[in-house]
Formats: C-alpha cells, structure tokens, sequence
C-alpha cells in the first residue's frame, strides 16, 4: 500500500467518525440521559479526531521526511490504543458492533506500522 493511499483512507475515516462524535455524542455512546456537561466533556477530546484527520490529509502527498515519519508513528500509537479501548469497552459491553471498529482500528494500526517502516525516510539528523 502507498503511503498516499494510507493517509488518505485514515484521513476520510477519522473525519468521519470525528463528525459524528460531534454531530451526536450521546448517541454514538449511548448515553441517552447524559448532562450537558457530559457531552461537552466528551466533545472536547473527541475533536481530536478531526485534528489527526486534518494531518492526515495534508501529509497524504508529502516526501519522505522526519515528520512524515512521525505521522505514521503517531498514528500507528493513536490507532492501536483506540484499537485496545474498543476491545476492552467491547468485551465489558457486550456489544457485537464495537468489533467492527476494533478490527478497523487494529488493521489501521498495522497498516501505518507496515506501510511507515517500508517508507522510512533516509535522513538522520
């Protein structure tokens, strides 16, 4: 996989599922009785999402760099703890959906460690 094709694909995932959290958190959740302030505070670290999307996006054409390698990094760290809060909320909750996104998240950690180690940039500083 090029890494173009990488950063792209996880670029339009995370904006996405960024927007929808946004859009609906309760839902998303399933908190249908929370507080405001709840949704606020789920809100704020959730936008994130829409942040790591944004660098995604725009990294998707660069060259090889130090800081393309850092966004493969970031991004294999970011997808495999999502991976593992998904498997963790998913087996305390029952809930058969919650393995589709561990599996997307997973697949999308080892992607950016394959794909970020095969395209490593040369230049050591």
């Amino acid at each position: 996989m090029k890494p173009s094709s990488l950063l792209t694909a996880s670029a339009i995932y995370l904006a996405l599922i960024g927007i929808l959290f946004q859009v609906d958190p309760a839902a998303v959740f399933g908190l249908a009785n929370a507080s405001a302030l709840l949704i606020t505070n789920l809100r704020i670290p959730l936008s994130l999402l829409l942040a790591i999307a944004v660098i995604n996006w725009f990294a998707r054409k660069s060259d090889a760099s130090s800081a393309r390698d850092a966004i493969f990094l970031g991004n294999t760290v970011a997808f495999a703890f999502v991976a593992i809060g998904d498997f963790v909320a998913t087996v305390l909750s029952g809930d058969p959906l919650g393995w589709v996104f561990v599996v997307i998240n997973l697949l999308f950690a080892i992607a950016f460690f394959v794909v970020g180690r095969a395209n490593m940039s040369t230049v050591t500083k």
